[in-house]
């Protein structure tokens, strides 16, 4: 892809840019550090900033999914996100503040130093604590900017792609040759998945994809998530699994002993309460089960059927080993509320592990090498 869409954001944002550094190049977006050429009113006096091109126009005004909306009004509102600056959704382009050149959680993930990793854990749950509690008042907010820029809106801003879990499940189905009666629970079981939208008055907003390449360390006691493409309103739960198992790195796709776990939840803990009724809530437990399921059979429609094609083991035995990960935990957590698909995604563990050879466990992340907790070592999403 051209930069030409540079211009684009310059005209948005109303002063001269120019491309310092490309920093991420995908199938679908590219973002880049841009100097700021001309005056500086804009952006507060800041000589960089960073923008993002969205290659197809076909969600430009479109939120039901992953997109230019979402992104546009999750800068906008969600707490703790980079400060936006412009945007035009009819050319797919916004421009949001530089936080500057800072390690990512996956940085120190894949570097050499776990205590460096265990501590910012603890500030990413402590920072997770805070922005979710002030989210709490920006929900409405979030809302209304999806609204206004997709009329057509069904949700105004739930979770992303609510049809993925549906797909996942029917693929599972599929791929096991459940009996009928069995895919019309799986089909009903589905159907609870819907609460994840949470109950007006008692919802989150956050960007809801905290890949640990999404999450800087920003070194000044924060961790800022980037990437707003999926940002929702929703139950917390959502939160909670994402914080107990963080989705992997790109190219990296390993694990993270128990004490990752307990930093993270520690930091939390120190910041949690704005948060008390929605964590006291005794549905709060099932709905966490559902968010775990949910979490696994968006990964199912989206992997499960490149990963059984694929012939070479080794090159995609992290996906395979994720999947199966999310697999047992969903089957663990979602159980009580999800039986039958529970049920499923157990056989389909099963199934991976010992039919078609997949790998069960993740290698855990570099800086955590020789740290191994049988006991307490769980696979990263």
């Amino acid at each position: 892809m051209g930069l030409g869409w540079v211009d684009d954001a310059a005209f948005a944002l109303g002063t001269e840019l120019s491309v310092k550094q490309v920093l991420r190049e995908g199938i679908r977006t590219t973002v880049a550090r841009c100097w700021v050429d001309g005056p500086t009113t804009a952006t507060g006096g800041a000589r960089t900033v960073v923008a993002k091109c969205f290659r197809s126009r076909a969600m430009s005004h479109n939120s039901g999914g992953y997109g230019a909306v979402r992104e546009w009004a999750g800068l906008a509102a969600v707490p703790g996100a980079p400060r936006l600056l412009a945007a035009d959704l009819d050319h797919g382009v916004v421009v949001m503040e530089d936080l500057g050149s800072v390690p990512t959680l996956a940085d120190l993930l894949a570097g050499d130093d776990g205590d460096a990793a265990l501590e910012a854990a603890w500030v990413w749950g402590r920072s997770s604590a805070h922005q979710l509690t002030a989210s709490r008042e920006a929900v409405s907010r979030f809302s209304d900017l999806v609204r206004q820029a997709d009329p057509g809106t069904l949700t105004a801003g739930g979770p992303a792609s609510p049809r993925l879990p549906e797909r996942g499940a029917a693929r599972l189905s599929a791929t096991l040759r459940l009996p009928g009666p069995a895919c019309q629970r799986l089909d009903e079981e589905v159907a609870l998945l819907a609460g994840l939208d949470g109950v007006e008055g008692s919802r989150v907003c956050s960007q809801a994809d905290p890949a640990p390449d999404n999450l800087l360390v920003t070194g000044d006691g924060w961790v800022k998530a980037i990437d707003y493409e999926a940002a929702s309103y929703h139950h917390i739960a959502v939160d909670l699994v994402s914080l107990l198992t963080p989705w992997p790195a790109s190219g990296l796709l390993a694990g993270t002993p128990g004490e990752f776990q307990a930093a993270v939840m520690s930091g939390f803990g120190t910041a949690h309460g704005g948060l008390a009724d929605l964590l006291d809530d005794p549905d709060l437990d099932p709905m966490t089960g559902l968010a775990a399921m949910s979490t696994a059979l968006q990964m199912t429609e989206l992997t499960l059927e490149p990963l059984t094609r694929r012939e070479d083991v080794g090159r995609f035995s992290g996906g395979r080993s994720r999947l199966i990960t999310l697999w047992r935990s969903a089957a663990e957590h979602a159980a009580a509320v999800t039986p039958t698909l529970a049920r499923a995604c157990e056989q389909a563990a099963d199934t991976a592990a010992g039919t078609w050879g997949w790998p069960e466990e993740l290698p855990l992340y570099p800086c955590f090498d020789g740290r191994r907790d049988a006991d307490s070592t769980t696979g990263s999403r």
